[in-house]
């Protein structure tokens, strides 16, 4: 794994060879971020100090691209280390808020020209979607809250960010599949989170009392009880915030079963994929979806970890 800097003057530094390295890349919900360290010398102050940017690249392949949070400089046994960490290219549009604004009819343009592009995103790959009516944007939203709820109220689309910094604004129609072996496993967890997992949810404007229900079929079987009841406001604006009761209970069910696997090596494994679990020791044999995959290296050899629902 190699890793470079952007400076905010436009030069790119390539950093020396890494000593420890953690790049996790999602399906967009968080965001990805990265963690690198390597051995430092006085000299590389006034690099780390004009750093904005990032670039991981493993094989001539570049596997992530972000944004620099914060550095660290410090001494322990191996010596003085600096330490470099950030958020993928999401960051940009997270940490900028806006004003209010009202579309009669938002369309995809619309929102990347005043809610993405402005953020310095320009490398974008989005699939036709629909417009969507009376569009409402209140002040103090960020630009990602506008762009995910513009996506999910268009086509049920979440915004995700590939390794090279492109803006993925289209589903997965046709994700790999990955067979994960016993014996490729070096650390699992399974866990089955009923905690938030709502089997109702009840969506209620607070103008007319009508309701918007949905319930998961599949959760009421296990005896999941739990009933979310939120509010919504009548005029027939569509907040960029918003969720239907559907998407509501989408949400929440996300998490509700989670595996962790850890892969000794390096993995060509992306987040989107299918996974087929085949881990007899603990009963495991199911597909899941992958949402993370996180590389690690170090001390401790290299490996990778797969985030699964």
């Amino acid at each position: 794994m190699t890793g470079s800097l952007r400076l905010c003057g436009g030069a790119v530094v390539s950093l020396p060879p890494l000593l420890e390295w953690s790049i996790r890349l999602t399906d967009g919900d968080p965001c990805g971020s990265f963690s690198v360290c390597f051995a430092y010398e006085a000299a590389w102050l006034p690099v780390l100090t004009q750093a904005v940017g990032f670039t991981a690249e493993d094989d001539e392949r570049t596997v992530f691209t972000g944004l620099v949070d914060d550095f660290a400089v410090k001494l322990d046994r191996r010596g003085a280390l600096a330490e470099v960490s950030g958020r993928s290219m999401a960051a940009a549009l997270m940490d900028n808020q806006v004003r209010a604004a009202e579309f009669v009819s938002a369309q995809l343009a619309d929102i990347l020209r005043l809610y993405v592009k402005p953020c310095g995103i320009t490398r974008i790959d989005a699939a036709p979607m629909g417009q969507v009516a009376n569009f409402a944007v209140e002040t103090g939203y960020t630009c990602w809250q506008v762009l995910t709820g513009f996506c999910r109220h268009s086509a049920e689309i979440y915004p995700r960010f590939a390794p090279d910094g492109t803006l993925v604004l289209r589903k997965n129609e046709s994700p790999r599949r990955v067979v994960i072996e016993a014996e490729q496993v070096r650390a699992c967890s399974y866990v089955q989170n009923r905690y938030g997992a709502a089997a109702r949810q009840v969506m209620v404007n607070t103008r007319t009392g009508e309701q918007q229900v949905a319930e998961n079929a599949q959760l009421r079987k296990l005896g999941v009880q739990c009933v979310h009841v939120g509010g919504m406001t009548g005029g027939g604006k569509l907040r960029a915030t918003w969720r239907t009761a559907a998407q509501r209970l989408a949400d929440s069910a996300r998490e509700f079963r989670q595996v962790t696997v850890q892969l000794t090596g390096p993995a060509d494994i992306s987040p989107g994929d299918a996974a087929a679990l085949r881990l007899p020791g603990l009963g495991a044999a199911e597909e899941l979806t992958v949402a993370a995959v996180v590389h690690c290296g170090g001390d401790t050899g290299v490996f990778t970890t797969l985030e699964l629902r």
